[in-house]
């Protein structure tokens, strides 16, 4: 803070020196007269009230400026220090700015980078998915993100580029995510990296894992398969309205035509139709009855509904266990 004082006191006085000069050219050009007593003292007044003024402003600006700056520190400290990579491109690609993450995630020194392109890194298979990416931005002024590979650099440094397998090129490579947005001005682009390597790794482990298993099952997926036939779903029941109603009314045996309303979230038309068809096939039981001298429409399940909805969801649970020897 020493230092900006020291800095701003400088500045200030090579600004008094100039309106020195200032004032001793207008004294020249202005007629040779003698003040009166009386203006002279409110000449002084005024200045004395105008050093008083320009000293207040004065430490306003010193202020303004030591908080302006130790908010700039601030923002460079999290623009630098922050964990994903930051970059700042032009339209055709070219690297403005970045920050430390960034020229980490690329293994190259951050003043290195600053005029390159960074197109240069991705590996050739992906580059016209960051072209595609660079060009909807600019163009749709839309963010988008993708997610490429980088070039391993240790093995292209040593060896042709032609002469590399894509084993040989993906080994120790960094798979990285980017986000894109583009500047206020239109000018730039901003994006950020973030290194997904080991997720990508996790992903494939867990793939292969996942592959094999369903080898080992997939005999028994096929028989399930095979003896599968949705003609025995009752087509009564198989509807999302009647199912939820009756798999309520199979909890609580009995309830009102609000409340199951409610619980299941339909319509009073929808629902009544419904009903209908459900208490058509004898498998719930509708009675009218009053409550507070208001009528009430009240359903239960029969006997003949609940053996029916027991042996719909058994064939739906032998469905779904088949199902589950995929994973």
């Amino acid at each position: 803070m020493n230092n900006n004082k020291r800095s701003l006191d400088a500045s200030f006085s090579v600004l008094r020196r100039k309106a020195e000069k200032k004032l001793e050219a207008d004294r020249q050009n202005q007629p040779d007269r003698t003040p009166s007593y009386h203006e002279m003292k409110h000449v002084i007044h005024e200045l004395e009230v105008y050093k008083i003024e320009l000293e207040m402003q004065q430490e306003d600006l010193i202020q303004s400026r030591i908080e302006t700056e130790e908010d700039l520190k601030r923002y460079i400290e999290l623009y630098d220090f922050a964990p994903l990579g930051y970059f700042t491109l032009s339209r055709n690609g070219t690297i403005k700015e970045v920050n430390l993450a960034g020229s980490k995630i690329l293994g190259i020194e951050r003043s290195l980078l600053t005029g390159d392109r960074f197109g240069r890194f991705i590996r050739d298979e992906d580059l016209p998915v960051f072209n595609e990416l660079l060009e909807r931005v600019f163009s749709k002024r839309d963010p988008w993100f993708c997610e490429v590979m980088l070039l391993n650099e240790s093995c292209s440094e040593h060896m042709p580029k032609g002469s590399l397998t894509e084993k040989q090129r993906d080994e120790g490579s960094k798979t990285i995510r980017i986000e894109a947005v583009l500047s206020n001005d239109g000018e730039e682009c901003r994006i950020v990296l973030s290194d997904i390597t080991a997720q990508k790794q996790l992903e494939e482990r867990v793939g292969g894992v996942q592959a094999e298993k369903s080898e080992s099952v997939k005999g028994e997926h096929h028989a399930c398969a095979e003896e599968f036939d949705h003609q025995l779903l009752d087509k009564v029941i198989h509807s999302r309205i009647r199912l939820a109603a009756i798999s309520y009314l199979n909890v609580v045996s009995r309830s009102g035509f609000v409340e199951i309303r409610d619980k299941i979230n339909a319509t009073d038309g929808n629902l009544s139709i419904h009903m209908k068809l459900l208490e058509a096939a004898g498998y719930i039981h509708c009675d009218k009855e009053f409550l507070e001298r208001k009528p009430q429409t009240i359903y239960s399940i029969t006997q003949k509904g609940r053996a029916a909805f027991n042996r719909y969801t058994g064939i739906v649970s032998e469905l779904i266990n088949c199902r589950n020897l995929d994973f």
